[in-house]
């Protein structure tokens, strides 16, 4: 019985389900109509078997851990490996449903015996399941437990820029990966093995772990401990490559589906700028979507049962860890042959929970164990150690950092660790430079991972990750902020949702693109410290010596009706904390500082800023009132207006500027054939939404008209879509506009 009860965590546990269990089951006896009796039947059923299968496999209540594992593509992934258990649950489910949807009879006749009247009957049962619900909500994990799954759920995904989200979770200057740069270092080979945490490396399992206890010994050890939201194996993988917590709300894995790009940065992005080769090797990475996960961070080659002849000895998760470390070893001699600096990462399989996958093959290397998992634990520290012997065999260690660690504890009863000292994971590495902590006092955990693997390696790089940004308890703090993190994870992936995303030919003309200063347009005076729309002087002073030379400014009147830089009052009272009257008046506006630091700009700072930098150009957005603005503005030579109606564009053009700039507004409902007068009426540029090329073909050929008569058309919304952004625009759709409003460039 003591052992059954450590199956599901403890006698803490089993308690909770017992009270449940004996709740449901007073509390079904009140339908008596039979259709209402089934449905609570079975839904109390269902969910009494899931809190038993979450906690068998994880020790606690449901979870998003639970959440992520609990589809189709994952259980059918590794059935072969839970039959009995899958077996017993269904058995289990069917008994608990006739238990609840007979209650009543077996109610009544114990009322019958006993001869219990109704009030006192009902009034014991409401007793007894408000001290049960009490009990449960006080004394169990249960409402914690739960609470990263309601938390993500609540997450609103993609609808808000990447750069947005991080600012709004105070993740500033984070760098993406269009701003990486990196330097190579050492090669890199990373073993990340499934479930076999510290406790096997205790003395009371040595007999299992003599390569690992040895390098243990004589290598670099450092504890580190698992967090919140990297306790799986995909999850695991996704903490080691990007240092962020694995939680993507309602879609969990099935989010890298449909992944063509992504904004989060990674180890790979920095490999990839060093000029490295990445390979990653694991028996079946089309599991849990780890195959999309690679492929969107840009992996050079993944080797798992898809690209191998069917193997012989293949289990029914795939290639077994064996054939891997062989695959491994060709793979070796095929980079030290290719002159390039690498980075291999190996993902084993054979330890998995509940009992590890046998492979009878080992049986003339390793002697009978206790147990297949410990049959199959010392199976795997005989391949590492084979497998550390072959490069140095081969010379490699010399310009070589390994990195070895669990990818997370071992799943289910852990009572086989008793005596063992505390339960972790850890990292064993020939890198003399892998222990980053600030002090004694502070724990590693997995979001330290990708900062340890490139430290190691001694590669120079200029990536922030999400440990940068935390003070104190790294785990309570992923606790606490589980809805952020859930929200930069979904915005920071670019997906392709509305369609199936077909692959489309890069523009042969994207490398000058992305280098004329003349197609960008710094949005609201460009981006400053990952804060957007400040209309700001510092502002423009950072996008000019970024090379920015078109400036948008947003131009709004204030109450006395002279004219500001502002997006709108509401967005200006939010950034400035105004608690006045709106609109402001002038000199109210002119006092309150952008988020407390940054310079506001009226007409005489807008006028001095551009005769100070001869060559930039106002772009203005908002204002509709030509004549009035260019008055005030001192260099008509260079000011560009986006106006929204016919009046107000042949006002502009009357008034001698640079160039007017009909909006989307104007344009709507035009013809090819008008696209000749707009050019005959000195019409220059065009502004438009990025979406009118979504629209229809007709749209796409009305912009090659306009392009035909010199007419440029300059883009914005460039980020309000699920899936693009502002180098997919480049990249597939500039060949349409001329250029495009943005927030941030690097010329």
């Amino acid at each position: 019985m003591i052992e059954l009860i450590h199956e599901f965590g403890d006698k803490k546990n089993v308690i909770v389900i017992l009270m449940f269990i004996s709740s449901f089951f007073l509390m079904v006896t009140l339908f008596r109509i039979k259709k209402v009796r089934f449905l609570f039947s079975f839904l109390f059923a269902l969910f009494i078997s899931l809190q038993l299968i979450s906690l068998y496999f994880t020790q606690s209540f449901i979870d998003y851990q639970f959440y992520t594992h609990f589809n189709i593509g994952a259980v059918t992934g590794i059935s072969g490996l839970f039959i009995p258990h899958i077996f017993f649950i269904l058995i289990f489910f069917i008994g608990l449903f006739l238990i609840f949807y007979f209650s009543g009879n077996i109610s009544d006749k114990i009322n019958s015996k006993f001869k219990i009247n109704r009030p006192i009957r009902l009034s014991v049962l409401w007793l007894i399941v408000i001290v049960n619900f009490t009990v449960i909500l006080q004394k169990s994990s249960i409402v914690n437990d739960t609470k990263s799954i309601i938390t993500v759920f609540n997450t609103s995904n993609y609808r808000e820029g990447f750069k947005s989200v991080l600012s709004k979770n105070n993740i500033l200057n984070y760098t993406t990966p269009d701003k990486v740069e990196s330097k190579a270092g050492k090669n890199i080979v990373i073993l990340s093995i499934e479930s076999l945490e510290k406790s096997f490396l205790s003395k009371k399992f040595s007999e299992l772990t003599p390569n690992l206890n040895k390098l243990k010994n004589s290598w670099n050890y450092s504890e580190l401990e698992e967090n919140e939201g990297s306790n799986w194996t995909s999850g695991s993988l996704y903490t080691c490559l990007t240092g962020f917590p694995a939680f993507f709300g309602v879609q969990a894995n099935t989010i890298f589906d449909k992944v063509y790009s992504t904004e989060i940065s990674s180890i790979s992005h920095v490999l990839k700028k060093a000029n490295y080769n990445t390979i990653f090797l694991n028996g079946d990475a089309s599991f849990s979507g780890v195959d999309q996960m690679l492929n969107a961070f840009k992996f050079d080659k993944i080797i798992d049962k898809k690209k191998v002849w069917k193997q012989k000895n293949e289990s029914f998760y795939g290639l077994r860890d064996k054939d891997l470390f062989e695959l491994a070893k060709r793979e070796i001699d095929l980079q030290k042959k290719s002159n390039q600096p690498f980075a291999m990462f190996i993902s084993t399989t054979d330890t998995h929970f509940p009992n590890g996958i046998y492979d009878d093959r080992m049986e003339s290397i390793i002697s009978k164990k206790n147990s297949e998992l410990e049959f199959m634990v010392a199976a795997v520290d005989y391949m590492i150690g084979d497998f550390i012997s072959y490069l140095k065999e081969k010379k490699l260690l010399e310009n070589t950092v390994v990195y070895i660690f669990p990818d997370h504890l071992k799943m289910g009863d852990p009572s086989m660790f008793e005596n063992t000292g505390g339960r972790g994971l850890y990292v064993i590495s020939n890198s003399k430079n892998n222990n980053l902590k600030k002090s004694d006092n502070e724990k590693l955990y997995q979001i330290d991972l990708p900062k340890i693997i490139l430290d190691g390696a001694e590669i120079e790089h200029n990536l922030k990750f999400l440990t940068d940004y935390i003070e104190g308890d790294k785990n309570q703090y992923i606790k606490d902020n589980l809805l952020g993190l859930t929200e930069i994870n979904t915005n920071g992936l670019l997906r392709i949702d509305a369609k199936p995303f077909e692959k489309k030919e890069v523009s042969k003309d994207y490398e000058n693109y992305k280098k004329d200063t003349l197609r960008f347009i710094a949005h609201a005076g460009g981006g400053i410290d990952g804060k957007i729309y400040t209309n700001s002087k510092e502002a423009l002073d950072l996008n000019y010596r970024k090379g920015f030379r078109l400036f948008e400014l947003d131009i709004i009147k204030t109450k006395e009706g002279k004219f500001v830089a502002a997006h709108d009052w509401k967005n200006w009272s939010k950034i400035t904390k105004f608690k006045g009257e709106l609109p402001a008046l002038y000199d109210e506006f002119i006092s309150c500082e952008i988020y407390e630091k940054y310079t506001p700009l009226d007409m005489p700072r807008i006028n001095e800023w551009f005769s100070l930098h001869k060559d930039a150009i106002l772009v203005t957005d908002k204002i509709n009132e030509p004549v009035e603005f260019a008055s005030q503005f001192k260099f008509k030579n260079r000011l560009i207006m986006e106006l929204f109606d016919m009046n107000a564009v042949k006002l502009g053009l009357k008034a001698e500027i640079l160039s007017v700039m009909p909006s989307e507004s104007v344009i709507n409902g035009i013809d090819k054939e008008d696209v000749e007068d707009f050019a005959k009426m000195g019409i220059k540029n065009i502004a438009i939404s990025r979406r009118f090329i979504d629209q229809s073909n007709r749209n796409k050929k009305l912009l090659l008209e306009f392009k035909k008569h010199n007419i440029k058309p300059y883009a914005y919304e460039i980020n309000s879509d699920t899936g693009v952004n502002d180098e997919y625009v480049l990249k597939y759709q500039m060949d349409y506009f001329y250029g495009m409003y943005i927030d941030s460039w690097s010329f």
